[in-house]
């Protein structure tokens, strides 16, 4: 199961979790991948309901600080996995964010006060994509860049990042193309996918988020998935992916509407 992009959105974490719950009810062995940025949702004012904008969707409150300490007990318990988002990079040598306020991870460290640098700590083990396989591999950001092979990306430092600029950090290294671009190329998705592969085959379909997209999916050529499960979006929109492990996926158009994606809040 894969989500994207939740920005302290607690109803659509809970909504999630009891997704894998049920998955497990029913004897599956799921695992539950959320691709970065849980974290950093509107400021206090922007929520009330007179100053909500309609862009950002279906309107909630930011519960960014007990979000993730609920996920750090529910990942040590559960086989749950986070990657690396850019808001979560902005707590661990990554540049300021600034989408509600001047800088989000100074907002939310002052939330988390005495937890502040345990959950530092567990941002900084997040990994930076995830691998499969059944032929799909997982990333924050749009794949525009790779390192060339596995073993390569285990040497990414996230630190140093502090007074990088976010326009021109996806022009630079892996890293930050990989938690900034919003786009790549079907070659440069393909040129992922070869390195990121675990099989003798390269691996057929990226999946990321960090985009907003409308619909709550987008396919793009054979290789990207653009999903959208959170942010942005009003409920009815927002999907999440459901996967069989034990298949075999060679594009985005193995990815079925009503099967393999499909509605977080079903109508």
């Amino acid at each position: 199961m894969v989500a994207t992009d939740l920005q302290g959105n607690w109803a659509d974490y809970c909504a999630l979790k009891e997704l894998y719950a049920a998955e497990k009810a029913k004897g599956s062995e799921p695992t539950l991948l959320f691709c970065g940025d849980m974290v950093h949702g509107p400021s206090d004012a922007l929520a009330q309901p007179e100053a909500w904008p309609d862009f950002l969707g279906t309107r909630y409150e930011d519960r960014s600080a007990e979000l993730i300490l609920d996920f750090i007990d529910f990942a040590s318990a559960e086989n749950v996995i986070g990657l690396l988002g850019n808001h979560e990079h902005a707590h661990v040598g990554g540049p300021v964010v600034s989408k509600f306020h001047p800088d989000e991870a100074a907002v939310l460290n002052d939330k988390l006060g005495e937890r502040r640098e345990s959950v530092c700590a567990f941002l900084e083990g997040l990994p930076l994509i995830a691998v499969s396989e059944c032929g799909a591999s997982f990333c924050h950001g749009a794949p525009r860049r790779t390192e060339p092979d596995l073993e390569s990306y285990e040497g990414i430092d996230y630190q140093g990042f502090d007074e990088t600029s976010i326009v021109s950090i996806h022009e630079h290294t892996t890293l930050g193309a990989l938690l900034w671009s919003r786009h790549a190329t079907p070659e440069q998705a393909r040129a992922f996918l070869e390195a990121t592969s675990v099989t003798d085959e390269p691996a057929g379909v990226v999946v990321y988020g960090h985009d907003v997209v409308r619909d709550g999916y987008e396919r793009i050529g054979d290789e990207q998935l653009c999903l959208s499960t959170s942010f942005g979006l009003n409920d009815a929109d927002k999907h999440y992916l459901r996967i069989d492990l034990s298949k075999r996926y060679d594009s985005v158009h193995d990815l079925r509407l009503g099967h393999e994606l499909l509605p977080l809040y079903p109508q």
